[in-house]
């Protein structure tokens, strides 16, 4: 030790944690930690001393006086693991404090904020093996930080909006997020294949990179920077460890603020569809979406950092969830994506969470949303980057970003997902025995094509699909040929068609004036007919066998519930009375099978004039509503509890057999399946992805 002692100093921050060693109190995380005398003395004499060996001798000295007689081993043994605790570390995995076996302990960690006036510790840390490569990752993206940030100012001079790209590696890429002086970028990317995501971290204008997270089986998405960037708070997706974490900019140990429940999301990269969280401007607070309990839609919390504390903001009703929530660049007010059955709606809300108003509900697909800098607009993606005033209106499509989403706007940049995707309908045909032949993509195109169902002659084929720019009703052969048009409503969201028992009509639902509603439409062309118009919402519309009757399902009455009303039109009549999506008549008319809801997972069954409800099966999962198809013996649905499959139920046996296996991923909130009228093939929408890139926009004003 040096005869000469370092001046101490009163506030000593260091991670997560702030010592005064005046008051003799210990911070983390901006919360008080309870720490007695001993402890206290120890950690105050590692810091004094940080990057060198501190003797077992030289703490006792500073412990106990020399007459003092005590078990030393033990006491200061136990003095240190007291200390760990309040720090939040253990002997096994030191984040601040080293064992050097026999000999003392070291003091590992970074010491920040050194007052004017007073010394700075001189520092050598020394890592354990596992450290190191981290450490030589780090070595190289600081000394590109370094290099990079002497040639950019902090905001571009103001020019002619470019695009460049900005994260091109092979593999899948999301949610860019840039840092509060847009100058470093983090990001979800899968490393090249599979479905592990991890975040890295790189300098705007470099290729290099560093790894900030490494879970096997994990995927951690929608990063966050702390108004300092210092630490990135982020969404994992884990089995048993899901929820929110916070890690050093710098890489190095993470830390679980909260679980939730994104476990319930789509399977896979599917959860990567949603942002989930933000970062307050004033480095208090994090909002986040997660479902109240399991089965409900996801609402928005805040979660303050200095009590723990959550605090529900936004409560959705019925609705799919709030998702993408974005703090103002005051603080004051959270701008989020109301994802429903009628599209996809921008709202806002102050903090305090009383007046949420409506900005945009227009049908455009929205994935991703930022504040501009000047906090007088929003950008959002989807097909486009789009911008909508703070103020309300019609939403302007920028002069960049196609196939944009998820945008992330610092200074005068903006970082967007450049993302293809399309859904799919395919076809396997089964042969005398029930046994598939091999797979057969019979409907695509760049856009989304799914809800896929046959004409009762089984000669033509009614679908959903956006590749006029919105959702239409489109008709194809049964081969997949001669696609046309069926319906034009052009700025709604239409979808779910279902023939009429003769063959000569397809009833859909469709959102021209905000909510949904049920219209039918000659197979021919022609003039939609409206058969609901009330003031709520009616969605997946069939007709009963007969004809007389459309079977919906309807908000009306507070949540999902099945409901019919006469096909020529008239007052509708309640069916189900504990929840019912997506009701399909037997055929021979004597019961009704239906999806347990919209966030709900099971098929049940009733009376088609209501009466006793009964669970049939345990399937579909929780959002697959739209995947299960009714036959004369028994009921084709989606089994999710390993890997996708499309499993057959004997409804007169009970015996459930696979039938095929999916061949990429199912859709979650989509119809997805359909059986010919002779039973010889089965359609079903898959969804792929082809690929995605990272895109830096300069000079966006």
């Amino acid at each position: 030790m040096n005869a000469q002692e370092p001046t101490p100093r009163r506030i000593v921050r260091f991670g997560l944690c702030e010592l005064d060693t005046k008051s003799k109190e210990l911070h983390r995380n901006g919360m008080r930690v309870k720490l007695s005398t001993q402890p206290f003395q120890v950690l105050v004499l590692l810091l004094e001393h940080a990057g060198d060996v501190v003797t077992r001798e030289e703490l006792r000295v500073r412990l106990w006086p020399e007459d003092t007689f005590v078990d030393f081993d033990h006491g200061l043994n136990a003095a240190v693991k007291r200390l760990r605790d309040a720090l939040g570390e253990t002997a096994e995995s030191p984040v601040f404090i080293e064992t050097l076996p026999r000999l003392g302990y070291r003091f590992i960690g970074s010491i920040e904020n050194s007052p004017a006036g007073q010394p700075t510790v001189a520092r050598v840390t020394k890592w354990n093996k596992k450290n190191w490569s981290l450490v030589a990752v780090g070595a190289v993206v600081c000394i590109v930080f370094v290099i990079t940030l002497s040639r950019l100012s902090t905001k571009l001079p103001l020019g002619q909006m470019t695009v460049l790209p900005l994260v091109t590696y092979s593999g899948q890429k999301y949610f860019p997020s840039l840092s509060p002086n847009g100058q470093q970028l983090v990001f979800s990317w899968n490393g090249g294949s599979g479905t592990d995501f991890s975040l890295y971290e790189k300098v705007v204008g470099s290729e290099k990179f560093l790894r900030l997270t490494n879970v096997a089986g994990a995927i951690d998405f929608a990063a966050a920077w702390s108004p300092d960037a210092r630490e990135i708070a982020f969404a994992r997706t884990a089995k048993g460890d899901t929820g929110i974490y916070i890690v050093s900019a710098l890489g190095g140990p993470e830390r679980k603020l909260l679980h939730t429940d994104w476990d319930a999301r789509s399977p896979g990269i599917g959860a990567l569809a949603s942002g989930c969280l933000d970062w307050s401007p004033d480095g208090k607070s994090i909002v986040y979406s997660d479902s109240p309990s399991a089965g409900q839609p996801e609402a928005l919390f805040v979660l303050s950092l200095d009590s723990m504390q959550t605090r529900q903001l936004t409560s959705p009703n019925y609705q799919t969830g709030d998702l993408d929530p974005k703090f103002s660049p005051d603080g004051q007010t959270i701008a989020f994506i109301r994802d429903t059955t009628g599209g996809q709606s921008i709202y806002v809300t102050p903090i305090s969470g009383n007046g949420e108003r409506l900005l945009t509900a227009d049908p455009s697909l929205k994935v991703g949303l930022a504040w501009t800098v000047d906090g007088r607009n929003l950008v959002f993606g989807g097909r486009w980057l789009w911008r909508v005033p703070i103020t309300g209106g019609t939403p302007e499509r920028l002069p960049i970003g196609q196939n944009g989403c998820q945008p992330s706007v610092r200074q005068n940049r903006i970082a967007y997902t450049q993302a293809s995707w399309s859904d799919s309908i395919w076809r396997r045909r089964l042969d005398s025995k029930g046994t598939p032949e091999e797979a057969q993509k019979l409907i695509s195109s760049t856009q989304v094509d799914a809800g896929p169902q046959f004409s009762p002659d089984g000669n033509t084929i009614a679908f959903q699909s956006d590749r006029s720019g919105v959702f239409e009703i489109w008709l194809s052969n049964r081969d997949g040929t001669d696609v046309r048009q069926l319906t034009h409503f052009g700025v709604a969201w239409t979808g779910t068609p279902r023939w009429s028992p003769d063959g000569k009509f397809v009833v859909f639902d469709s959102r021209p004036k905000g909510d949904a509603d049920i219209f039918t439409i000659d197979a021919q062309g022609g003039p939609p007919q409206r058969i609901t118009n009330d003031p709520s919402n009616e969605v997946v519309p069939s007709w009963s066998r007969d004809g007389h009757w459309i079977y919906f399902a309807s908000d009306r009455s507070g949540r999902w519930e099945v409901w019919k009303a006469p096909s020529s039109g008239g007052v509708a009549i309640q069916i189900t009375h504990r929840g019912g999506f997506a009701a399909f008549e037997s055929a021979d008319g004597k019961l009704l099978y239906y999806a347990k809801g919209l966030n709900a997972p099971g098929l049940w069954k009733t009376s088609p004039s209501g009466g006793e409800e009964s669970e049939v099966v345990g399937m579909p999962g929780i959002g697959f509503w739209g995947y299960w198809a009714l036959v004369k013996d028994g009921i084709y649905y989606l089994d999710n509890t390993s890997e996708p499959s499309i499993s057959f139920l004997n409804l007169s046996t009970r015996r459930t057999s696979r039938v095929f296996k999916l061949e990429n991923g199912p859709v979650q909130q989509a119809p997805g399946l359909a059986v010919s009228p002779d039973g010889n093939s089965i359609l079903y929408t898959q969804g792929s992805q082809s690929n995605s890139d990272i895109s830096l926009v300069q000079n966006f004003n």
